[in-house]
């Protein structure tokens, strides 16, 4: 039986999180899975976990919110394990308090795993640099949160970084000898394998769970820089398994059993470094050689389930366990996109059922300066607890009527937020307009016409003007009026300067110019007050940087084009040239405000 401290404790969560008290007594028992039943005004539960038991009481409160009087359900599981992974590393490492809060919404859905994903951001008492100056946590945070996690019956992983992604660690010349590649450790370096040690103790004197993410993504060139000169060429798959055999070994030393992102193993069986090469070939040899390790297949990009389906294929092949990690798309600026989660997950979701994949999670990356507020995005969430208790054939409403419940969101505002995007591709129209240069063209439409975004953003601006939240109204409403007022200088302002319109360029100048700078001004503060809100101060200098950036520009152009006007310049340079397509490699804020490369400020 649950003791009554502990249903008690459940049922004030689930309430803390929906707002919503529950009208009747609820009687709770132990049973398999899930089963609950509402009928004459008397509630019962039986739940085979603390975290089942969350679910049981957000369902209820469901029931309170859409008005129901009666309810009958019987689910369990179709994953073991169905959670979410928030990225803290990215500049946006999320407060002790926020992180509970987002504990106990995964509770409510009936999702049993968070991963924290710590590139430095964690506390090795052996090396000072792990963290510096970044918002680490400290060893006594994250063991209060591995207690409250288990509380809600939510296993709280460890994910590091034993490979790729250590640049902010390598950065500093104190660990200079541990540098393979600027974001690549040195394999074989035993410095290396020293520090590897220490950051899976420190985790393993933090948290109670016998897995741990190692990371090993993207680690681009490894064996190619400063291991390449010490040692001369090498074989880089049996590198990579040479080196994963000697983490494996430190994991299980300290009680864990690892979990690695599979792409390097299909990277280098590519011929052009892809990893979703379907045509990749990684040899017996390599696969025969992988130690024991879960293999994490991550993808939030494909739209086609038989995509998903030949690439678990794949991974089946590799003889490890396959983990899953989708993605609820907080990272192309701002704004969570929900069309292309939407596009994406329910897809991969479904083919992870058709696979018995064990586990799944839901990534929140917080790629080039973590500018989206995770818990804008966190109505998406029942995408996942939905397929894991109702099944991927779940109805869609089912899906809504849970986010809106979890979070207090109507569906309307986050159909509005995600209009800050043209359709369910990345393209990351929104934040190009934010930090483009109003002068230079070098914002990339990628076939979203300007007059298509003002309109898509008038409508969301209309939703958003009658949200109850404040914090978030205020910011929203103002990216989306930036995103107008931007759209329509680049529309016109190179036309206008060529065909001779002074009298439009004064206006520019002298008035939308000032303006908008205005408008950006006000931005800020509403971006720091939400961001604050959560996140801890460390990593707002980036944002401020290019708030600051934008700001300062925007002045000068209303100068350069007065000083144009008044006769002091004879050309406005920026316009004279005639415009060339301005794709680039990436849709990252360096690309957006220079066409100078690498001159940008970020991550």
């Amino acid at each position: 039986m649950f003791a009554n401290e502990t249903v008690a404790r459940v049922r004030a969560r689930v309430s803390g999180v929906t707002g919503i008290t529950l009208p009747y007594e609820v009687h709770v028992s132990e049973g398999e899975g899930l089963v609950l039943s509402l009928e004459n005004g008397c509630a019962r539960i039986a739940a085979q976990d603390v975290n089942v038991l969350a679910r049981g009481f957000f369902l209820l409160s469901r029931c309170v919110r859409e008005g129901k009087t009666a309810l009958h359900v019987c689910q369990k599981r179709r994953f073991s394990s169905c959670g979410a992974m928030v990225d803290v590393s990215r500049g946006a490492v999320l407060k002790v308090d926020a992180v509970k809060r987002y504990i106990d919404q995964l509770a409510c859905l009936g999702m049993n795993m968070l991963m924290l994903y710590t590139e430095d951001t964690y506390e090795v008492p052996e090396y000072p640099y792990m963290g510096y100056l970044r918002g680490r946590y400290s060893q006594k945070d994250l063991a209060q949160l591995d207690e409250y996690a288990a509380q809600a019956g939510v296993e709280l992983v460890p994910c590091i970084q034993t490979l790729g992604h250590m640049r902010q660690f390598l950065q500093w010349q104190e660990n200079a000898a541990m540098r393979d590649q600027m974001d690549v450790l040195l394999i074989d370096e035993e410095k290396t394998y020293a520090l590897i040690e220490a950051q899976i103790r420190a985790m393993r004197a933090c948290m109670k769970t016998d897995r741990i993410h190692i990371g090993m993504d993207e680690a681009h060139g490894v064996g190619l820089g400063e291991y390449l000169l010490k040692n001369g060429t090498t074989d880089r798959h049996a590198l990579l398994c040479r080196h994963l055999e000697r983490v494996v070994v430190l994991c299980e030393k300290y009680g864990f059993r690892p979990i690695m992102w599979s792409d390097m193993f299909f990277r280098l069986g590519s011929k052009t470094n892809e990893y979703y090469d379907l045509e990749a070939e990684v040899p017996q040899s390599v696969i025969d050689s992988i130690p024991a390790v879960d293999l994490c297949y991550w993808d939030y990009y494909h739209e086609d389930e038989a995509f998903y389906d030949a690439m678990l294929t794949q991974h089946a092949r590799m003889g490890a366990k396959t983990v899953f990690a989708g993605g609820v798309w907080t990272w192309s600026g701002f704004l969570p996109h929900v069309k292309k989660t939407e596009a994406t997950m329910l897809a991969a979701l479904a083919a992870c059922a058709k696979h018995h994949v064990d586990t799944v999670f839901a990534t929140q990356w917080n790629d080039d300066g973590g500018e989206t507020n995770v818990f804008l995005a966190a109505s998406m969430l029942p995408i996942f607890s939905e397929s894991c208790w109702q099944g991927h054939d779940c109805a869609r409403e089912e899906m809504v009527l849970a986010g809106e419940c979890l979070t207090g969101m109507p569906r309307a505002v986050l159909e509005a937020l995600g209009e800050f995007y043209p359709n369910e591709k990345d393209i990351r129209t929104g934040k190009s307009l934010i930090w483009c240069d109003p002068l230079y063209p070098i914002h990339d439409p990628m076939g979203d016409p300007m007059d298509a975004v003002i309109a898509r953003s008038a409508r969301a601006r209309s939703v958003l003007g009658a949200y109850a939240d404040e914090a978030v109204r205020s910011y929203a409403c103002l990216l989306f009026e930036i995103v107008m007022e931007k759209a329509r200088i680049l529309r016109d302002l190179r036309d206008r300067y060529l065909g001779g319109d002074r009298a439009w360029l004064s206006a520019l100048a002298d008035e939308q110019l000032p303006a908008l700078a205005g408008k950006y001004a006000q931005l800020m503060q509403a971006h720091r007050c939400l961001r604050e809100r959560d996140i801890k101060r460390s990593g707002w200098e980036v944002i401020c940087l290019r708030y600051g950036g934008a700001m300062a520009r925007l002045e000068d152009a209303a100068d350069e084009i007065r000083r144009y006007l008044d006769g002091r310049l004879d050309t406005i340079e920026e316009l004279e040239e005639t415009p060339l397509s301005p794709a680039r490699r990436t849709q990252h804020y360096e690309q957006m405000v220079t066409p100078s490369a690498a001159l940008g400020t970020g991550f």
